[in-house]
C-alpha cells in the first residue's frame, strides 16, 4: 500500500486511492466542482490542483492517484493563486445573482469566492447571456447563466439513472446544458440533479423561493414513501417540513432518493388530527383515555362471552417498532384481542433501482412483532371477517388501506356496521368521519422510533420537532388506554422499551436483524423520553 504525505502529514492508503480522498482522511478539504464520489472523475473544473513534489505542473486532485513516497501541498501559494485564477474564470460571466439565488447559503462557488478570491471583477465589457429560468423538466428550472458546467448532472443522468438526457451544447463561454431535442428531464430521480449542482444552475420547483436554508434545521431521518427507507436529511422551519434531501448509506440508498419520496414531505402535515375526539366531542388525554377505554370495555361486554373474540385490531407498516410493540402488547394484554390484520398503503410502481413496490417503511418490523405462524392475515381477510360478522369492533392504526376502488368503498360501508370503530392515526382520509373514537398519533418526523426497510436494516428516527397539537407517539398512546383498561404496560423509558422491543423481535426472528446504535442528543443526556403519564 502506497505511503505518502499531504502537507507533512503522513498517510497509508490501498492502492488506486486518489489525492483527494487521501486528504479528506486526513481531514484536509480540497475544493472541487466536478468531482463527486458517486460519480466518474472528468477532472474538468480544474478546482482541484495540487502541487506534487517533482511534478512539473500542478496536478488534478480528484484523477491523481496516490504513489508510494508521494509528497504533495494542497494549500501553497502557487496552489492558492491557481484557484483563484480559477474562480475569476468561472465568475467572468456568472450573474453573482447571490442575494435572490435559491442556492445562497448552501453554495461552493459563494464559499470558495469568500475562501480565495474575495476581488473585483476586472471585466469591463457586458457578460454574455444565456437562458433563465427554462424549464428543463417538471420538477428542475435551469438558470443558463449561473452554470459552470461541471457536468455532474449530465453524469448523473448517464451513469445513475441510465436515462441519457441532458448533455452540453454549444462551445466555450457560449456552453450550456440542454436535454436532447424531444425530451425533458423527466426520470424517476431527475431531483437528484438539484442536490449534485454546486452552484444554483439546477433549483427544485417545489422549494424555490420556499424558504432560505439558513433558516432550516436538518434531522437525520428516513423517507416513510416505501420500504427502501431511503436515508435523509429532514429539513424543517417552525415544525414544518420545507424538504428531504439524501443523506449518505451505502447500506440503502447511497447519495440518491427518488423524487416521489423526496415529495413526500407533504404528507406530514396533510389532514391532520390534532385533537382527540369521543362522538365529535374533543377531550384531553386523561379524559379520552378514561371515556375511550370505558367505551371499549362496554362494547366488549355487551356482545357477551366472545366479545374478545369478536375484536379486530389493524396494525399499520407505517408506524414505528415502538408503536407495534406495544400496540400488540396492548391489543393481546388489555382488549384480549387475537383477530390480527394488516393496513398501510396499497402496492405501487417498482424499479430496478431504489423505488419499491411495497410503499411502508416498516412492514418487516410490523410483521417481526409476531412470532412465526401467529403474524397478522391480510388486509383481504379483515373483509372478509366484517362480511361475515365475526369483527364487530374495530382498532385500527393508521387511515392508509391498502385496498382500492370497489374494496375500499366497501370497507368504508362496513365500518358503519360495526358496533365501535376506533382509529388512530395520523390523518384522517375520511375514515375519521365514520369513527366514534379518534386518537390522534404523530408521524414519524415528531417522535424517535426505529424501522427496518425491505432489506432487514434497521434505521432510527428522531424528533424533528414536537409533537403537532395534541398528538402522541402510538406507543404512549396504547400506554394510556392499556391503564385504564386495568392492564398497564410497565415501560417508563423509551429506552427500556426499546431494549424489550429488541429481545421480543429477536425471539421472533432467525437471523434478527442488528439494532441500530444508540443515538445520543443533547436532550438524552438531560433527561430521558419518558412515557406520559396515563
Amino acid at each position: 500500500m502506497p505511503k505518502c504525505k499531504i502537507n507533512g502529514k503522513s498517510i497509508t492508503v490501498e492502492r488506486g486511492t486518489t489525492i483527494i480522498q487521501a486528504a479528506a482522511e486526513l481531514g484536509f478539504d480540497i475544493p472541487h466542482f466536478c468531482y463527486h464520489p458517486g460519480l466518474s472523475v472528468p477532472a474538468n473544473c480544474r478546482m482541484c490542483l495540487v502541487e506534487v513534489k517533482g511534478a512539473r505542473k500542478l496536478l488534478p486532485a480528484c484523477y491523481t492517484q496516490v504513489s508510494d513516497k508521494m509528497e504533495v501541498q494542497t494549500d501553497s501559494e502557487r496552489v492558492v493563486q491557481s484557484r483563484r485564477a480559477v474562480l475569476e474564470f468561472i465568475l467572468v460571466n456568472h450573474p453573482v445573482d447571490c442575494p435572490i439565488c435559491d442556492q445562497a447559503g448552501e453554495c461552493k462557488l459563494q464559499d470558495y469566492y469568500m475562501d480565495y478570491d474575495t476581488q473585483e471583477s476586472r471585466l469591463r465589457t457586458p457578460k454574455v447571456s444565456k437562458v433563465k429560468v427554462y424549464p428543463i423538466g417538471p420538477e428542475v428550472v435551469y438558470d443558463g447563466e449561473r452554470c459552470i458546467l461541471c457536468t455532474r448532472c449530465v453524469r448523473f443522468c448517464d451513469e445513475i439513472t441510465g436515462t441519457n438526457e441532458l448533455t452540453v451544447v454549444e462551445r466555450g463561454d457560449r456552453s450550456e446544458i440542454r436535454t436532447f431535442p424531444g425530451r425533458e428531464l423527466d426520470n424517476n430521480y431527475s431531483m437528484c440533479t438539484v442536490d449534485l449542482c454546486p452552484v444554483g444552475a439546477l433549483t427544485s420547483r417545489d422549494f424555490r423561493f420556499k424558504c432560505r436554508v439558513w433558516l432550516l434545521k436538518s434531522t437525520d431521518s428516513i423517507c416513510a414513501g416505501c420500504s427502501r427507507g431511503c436515508s435523509i436529511h429532514m429539513e424543517q422551519h417552525r415544525s414544518e417540513v420545507q424538504r428531504y434531501r439524501p443523506r449518505y448509506n451505502p447500506e440503502i440508498n447511497d447519495y440518491w432518493m427518488c423524487d416521489a419520496g423526496r415529495l413526500s414531505y407533504k404528507e406530514l402535515h396533510r389532514d391532520r388530527m390534532l385533537k382527540p375526539l369521543i362522538n365529535g366531542a374533543a377531550y384531553t388525554w386523561p379524559q379520552v383515555a378514561e371515556k375511550g377505554a370505558a367505551l371499549l370495555r362496554e362494547s366488549i361486554d355487551a356482545l357477551g362471552e366472545e366479545g374478545a373474540d369478536k375484536v379486530g385490531f389493524v396494525f399499520s407498516p407505517q408506524s414505528s417498532c415502538e408503536g407495534l410493540y406495544m400496540a400488540r402488547r396492548f391489543a393481546e394484554e388489555a382488549l384480549g384481542c387475537t383477530r390480527h390484520y394488516v393496513g398501510g398503503r396499497p402496492h405501487g410502481d417498482q424499479d430496478d433501482f431504489l423505488i419499491q413496490r411495497d410503499k411502508n417503511p416498516n412492514r418487516n418490523g410490523l410483521l417481526l412483532q409476531f412470532p412465526r405462524g401467529q403474524r397478522p392475515q391480510p388486509f383481504e381477510q379483515l373483509l372478509a371477517d366484517m362480511e361475515s360478522g365475526q369483527i364487530k369492533i374495530l382498532y385500527m392504526m393508521g387511515s392508509e388501506v391498502p385496498v382500492e376502488g370497489a374494496q375500499a368503498e366497501r370497507f368504508r360501508e362496513l365500518l358503519r356496521e360495526l358496533d365501535l370503530f376506533v382509529l388512530q392515526a395520523p390523518r384522517g382520509d375520511g375514515l375519521d368521519e365514520l369513527a366514534r373514537v379518534i386518537l390522534p398519533a404523530s408521524t414519524h418526523a415528531e417522535q424517535r422510533g426505529t424501522y427496518i426497510n425491505c432489506d432487514g436494516v434497521a434505521q432510527q428516527t428522531r424528533e424533528a420537532f414536537k409533537p403537532l397539537g395534541s398528538s402522541l407517539p402510538d406507543w404512549q398512546i396504547a400506554m394510556k388506554l392499556a391503564a385504564r383498561l386495568g392492564a398497564p404496560l410497565t415501560t417508563t423509558f423509551i429506552a427500556k422499551l426499546q431494549e424489550e422491543m429488541w429481545e421480543a423481535m429477536k425471539a421472533n426472528a432467525q437471523p434478527a436483524p442488528e439494532a441500530p446504535e444508540a443515538e445520543t442528543t443533547e436532550a438524552d443526556d438531560d433527561a430521558p423520553e419518558e412515557a406520559a403519564a396515563p
